[in-house]
């Protein structure tokens, strides 16, 4: 019921303010309409659209969608413009209500281009805080190392960190990795990586635009503690056939776009084949994995579009004969969108999407009856988006979200169980936010209210508060604030390094996650396009899953017990992180890229006692850097350099003794996470030569991941050896010493020196 009386009172204030707005005097009118790429007639976001010599003027939204006030009957010449396409003056005479479709044509860039043409009006529209957008052009010119990845390249922005080399899971200020809400085309995605790190699941060519909030986020998404990441499908090419293929030696990979009445249609897959390459030899590793993500629209109308996107994926570990292994873990996406413009000011999104994450794992000699562990979350959501345009100057938004959620998860050691957990909770919220430009500020108050089944307390509400204020056209000054819950999340095991997670829905047993953050920051923009931006951050995390291991070593025969509560595996800790980011791009000419530092402190509290967490990182440095040699040559370079690491030292060990003669080692731990690492850093470069062959671009890559082979230690572990049992267990070359007793201890490093090489082709 208060669901019913908030979207009733919602949609009237939405519908009296469009009458209101309707009712223009005689002598003023809007513009509207979409601006599209001649070339493919896909939407172009981020497209500036003025009136020449006049205040009039906007940018394109994700649908290349503009609105332009209240303008005065006259002659105009009306500009649209975008980096890489050539501008268009257009004279236009205003009388009545326009809409237009507008399509802007490619343009060759010149090596040493810089000019970027009306950036001030979108630096005014929209709020830069803790975000980073990326469009197509942009993605496409990111300097890449080993294989183009969308997470690798995020990994080099400020504040944003990876566990260890063999993961693409993002940790941003201070949050765990499951703390970022993941969308593609609005569906969320629970685990979007590939074992080994060098992937992240989505392919780059099939992406129009990332957008990644680092915090400070308004109140149209929420379910998360930390960040945003909205990853939007490419739509197609609705001119004509087209696509690409590459190969490397690590995967192959193709994409193909074609019209299709009154739309078009967009497919790419991508698959490893080191099951296959090195079978029957001493390199073989029964491992693969696949991708497969694609978009198809039809425009019902000039004001009605309806799409459907999905994302299917698998990764398939299988060393059952000799190991006893197997593991699989896939993700399945699928949504049905369709958007209405129902006036010039008027604009609804709705969404029925569903998602599934799924793991099994399984270790033995026959690894289907060893220990096994089966879980999944099932996500079918429904959403709905109102956008109302009020002015030039204000925006109003609001909207609904409500997921049914089944989560399932089951561990088991020879048949006997471990662990059994089924919950099926319903997630819901209702937002709104309104955003009102003045001369000097720009404001956005928001408000959104959650919902849980699962819980006796079901309500929450969360307000966010974001402002910018104009120092002049090219230095702004920016805040947020604002509150945030988190109903489902994974374990955090804060002595071994994570691999693959499972996800839990917060129960009776246990507090949903919650956290406050507050941001204050400046940005400047200088000339050749450069951009600086500086940021200090506070955020504070309360009630985080902590895995904790209840098995008793003194009495192995009572070990397994069947728990069906999160309270019963989990402790909660709570947090706080603190930072400065220091960032500087250059976005075009023939060095671009960018170059940051970060200082921050991440630590929790746990058990009354407070410590770094695994993640913490004091002092990062990033620089990423693309050279345009000349027409027919790329180069780039990635260098990080991160204080090492904290982790648990072990400060010696004792012999357990069972009856009647059974021994086991147990090790003494030190401070939880007191020590750290060696500092870590690495280089990373590339070189790509771009050919020209009959019409069909080609483009062959050879890159190489630490070029100085440095020796990044993110674990380790301890050999128990024996002095008696003619093996070198510490591999000095010396058998059975009596050193050889002691635990000695294994560091584990990250990626080697890496060359890879490898060739695309577009047609």
């Amino acid at each position: 019921m208060k669901l019913f009386f908030f979207i009733l009172f919602t949609f009237c204030i939405a519908i009296s303010q469009t009458t209101n707005l309707s009712s223009n005097t005689s002598e003023k009118f809007n513009i509207s309409g979409f601006v599209i790429s001649a070339k493919t007639g896909e939407s172009i976001v981020g497209a500036n659209v003025f009136l020449d010599s006049s205040d009039y003027g906007t940018t394109t939204d994700l649908d290349g969608y503009f609105i332009l006030f209240n303008i005065p009957k006259d002659n105009y010449n009306l500009i649209i413009s975008y980096l890489g396409y050539k501008e268009i003056k257009r004279p236009i005479y205003i009388n009545d209500n326009v809409d237009l479709k507008i399509e802007l044509y490619l343009k060759p860039l010149s090596i040493d281009e810089i000019k970027v043409l009306g950036d001030e009006i979108d630096r005014k529209k929209n709020f830069q805080i803790s975000r980073v957008k990326l469009n197509t052009l942009q993605l496409r010119n990111i300097p890449q190392i080993a294989e183009a990845d969308l997470f690798r390249s995020l990994q080099s922005l400020p504040g944003v960190l990876t566990q260890n080399d063999f993961s693409t899971g993002l940790v941003i200020r201070g949050g765990n990795t499951d703390q970022n809400l993941i969308l593609l085309d609005g569906i969320t995605v629970y685990n979007p990586s590939h074992v080994g790190g060098v992937f992240s699941n989505f392919i780059l060519d099939a992406i129009k635009e990332v957008d990644l909030q680092k915090g400070g986020y308004n109140a149209e998404y929420g379910g998360r503690l930390s960040s945003v990441l909205k990853v939007t499908s490419r739509e197609g090419n609705s001119k004509e056939l087209s696509g690409s293929t590459s190969i490397s030696a690590l995967s192959a990979q193709f994409l193909a776009e074609a019209p299709i009445k009154n739309g078009a249609w967009i497919l790419a897959g991508r698959r490893t084949y080191f099951d296959q390459l090195f079978k029957g030899t001493d390199f073989f590793f029964p491992y693969y994995f696949y991708d497969l993500q694609g978009h198809i629209y039809q425009d019902i109308s000039s004001k009605k579009r309806i799409s459907v996107s999905f994302y299917k994926g698998e990764d398939n570990l299988k060393w059952d004969d000799e190991f006893g292994i197997e593991a699989i873990w896939a993700n399945n996406t699928v949504s049905i969108n369709y958007r209405v413009f129902h006036s010039q000011q008027l604009l609804s999104n709705w969404m029925i999407a569903k998602s599934k994450f799924n793991i099994f794992t399984g270790l033995g000699r026959n690894s289907s009856e060893g220990i096994v562990e089966k879980d999944y979350i099932d996500d079918f959501t429904f959403r709905n988006d109102w956008t109302l345009y009020l002015s030039n100057d204000k925006h109003f938004n609001f909207g609904i979200e409500t997921k049914n959620l089944n989560f399932n998860y089951d561990s088991s050691d020879n048949g006997e169980q471990v662990f059994y957990l089924e919950q099926s909770p319903i997630e819901s919220a209702l937002y709104s936010k309104y955003k009102i430009s003045t001369p000097n500020f720009l404001l956005q108050p928001g408000i959104r209210i959650n919902h849980f089944s699962n819980l006796t307390k079901k309500w929450y509400v969360d307000p966010r508060l974001q402002i910018k204020y104009f120092i002049n056209d090219s230095r702004y000054l920016n805040f947020s604030i604002g509150q945030y819950h988190q109903f489902m999340s994974t374990l955090q095991d804060d002595f071994n390094p994570s691999v693959i997670d499972a996800w839990f829905a917060t129960d009776n047993s246990v507090k949903p996650g919650s956290s406050q953050q507050i941001t204050f920051g400046i940005e400047d923009y200088r000339k050749n396009d450069i951009y600086i931006q500086c940021e200090v951050y506070y955020k504070k995390l309360n009630n985080m899953l902590t895995f904790v291991n209840k098995a008793a070593t003194v009495n192995p025969g009572t070990q397994f017990q069947s728990y069906n509560v999160l309270d019963s595996l989990v402790d909660m800790s709570n947090g706080y992180s603190y930072g400065l980011e220091i960032f500087a791009q250059k976005k075009t000419g023939r060095l671009n890229g960018w170059i940051n530092y970060t200082y921050s402190i991440a630590r929790k509290i746990f058990n009354q006692k407070e410590y770094y967490t695994n993640w913490d990182r004091s002092h990062v440095f990033n620089f990423l850097g693309n050279y345009r040699l000349s027409k027919k040559w790329d180069f780039n370079i990635k260098f990080t350099y991160q204080k090492g690491q904290p982790y648990t030292p072990i400060l010696g060990y004792y012999i357990e003794n069972f009856p009647p003669s059974e021994q086991t080692q147990e090790v003494i731990p030190g401070g939880r996470n007191s020590v750290r690492f060696p500092d870590y850093h690495r280089l990373d470069f590339g070189a790509i030569r771009h050919y020209n062959y009959r019409g069909y671009k080609i483009d062959l890559f050879v890159q190489v991941i630490n070029l100085y082979n440095r020796k990044n230690p993110f674990t380790h572990d301890y050999i128990f050896g024996d002095s008696e049992n003619g093996v070198d267990d510490d591999g000095d070359g010396i058998i059975d010493e009596d050193d050889e007793d002691i635990p000695i201890k294994n560091e584990i490093n990250g990626f080697p020196l890496l060359p890879t090489i490898g060739v695309k082709i577009d047609f």
